[in-house]
């Protein structure tokens, strides 16, 4: 289930608290976990100082890496179709129509689970205003029957759950390849424009850095490389940004000219 909020960009780590608590944390309780991008909020100390109070654990995508969180940005997508869709020709009154877009993807089929996020949370679909006219069927069922029917419904999204992550994992993996690296390995980091501020970037700048030393493993997909602190930017890098450095050959190259080969063949 989404739920759409809005916020301005000024906002510091303690009004976007503030939001949260507002917001989710009063229909849903304290998370047990929170996954989210490295924007200064995120790892402010105030940010992390008060989830660690609370026994929540903190979860950091890898820098400029979105897969990460894939599931945000399908959403963040979505949401943007949603709003174009409703404003129209009022694009600046788009903070005025969330609560419908939110209304709108909730009650939508979701294609992994087969099922809205409404049907799952509250195990019926909300009522639509062309259902606003319809009398409500009364059904009489105990209690064990509703709590199978609904074990039965979260059993059945699980399974879809794992089967659509397991079709999208198949097609991901014909074109990949296992990869791992130890502490102390040296790695060169593919250059990404987006990790380096306006102006210090060329397409002539070299593609790869490196090679620099693996500090330790997050998880098989993200390190933490010793990184310069010149650079000024997140030492933390998914492994799809890192190549395994081969020192170049200690043999010498020898360089034998055109005019060179002509004389040595007897000119005049």
């Amino acid at each position: 289930m989404a739920h759409f909020v809005p916020c301005k960009k000024t906002f510091d780590a303690l009004n976007v608290a503030r939001l949260f608590f507002a917001e989710i944390v009063r229909l849903h309780g304290l998370p047990r976990s929170l996954t989210s991008d490295r924007d200064v909020k995120f790892v402010s100390s105030f940010w992390k100082e008060l989830w660690k109070r609370l026994h929540t654990d903190i979860k950091l995508s890898s820098a400029y890496h979105p897969q990460t969180d894939g599931q945000t940005e399908v959403i963040n997508r979505t949401l943007g179709n949603l709003l174009r869709c409703i404003v129209q020709d009022k694009p600046k009154q788009w903070d005025e129509v969330l609560g419908q877009a939110e209304f709108a993807y909730n009650s939508m089929t979701n294609r992994s689970t087969g099922r809205s996020p409404f049907g799952i949370v509250y195990t019926k679909h909300p009522n639509h205003t062309v259902d606003i006219a319809v009398i409500p069927k009364c059904h009489n069922r105990s209690a064990n029957e509703f709590a199978e029917q609904f074990t039965k419904m979260l059993e059945e999204v699980r399974a879809k759950l794992v089967e659509s992550s397991a079709k999208y994992k198949q097609h991901f993996d014909k074109k990949r390849r296992e990869r791992s690296f130890a502490p102390g390995d040296l790695v060169m980091i593919k250059v990404r424009r987006e990790r380096f501020p306006p102006g210090t970037y060329s397409k002539l700048s070299a593609r790869k850095i490196g090679p620099y030393a693996v500090i330790k493993q997050i998880n098989p997909n993200a390190y933490v490389v010793d990184l310069p602190k010149h650079y000024n930017i997140s030492s933390t890098f998914n492994i799809s940004d890192l190549a395994m450095y081969h020192p170049p050959d200690a043999a010498e190259a020898i360089m034998v000219s055109s005019e060179s080969d002509s004389s040595d063949g007897g000119g005049e």
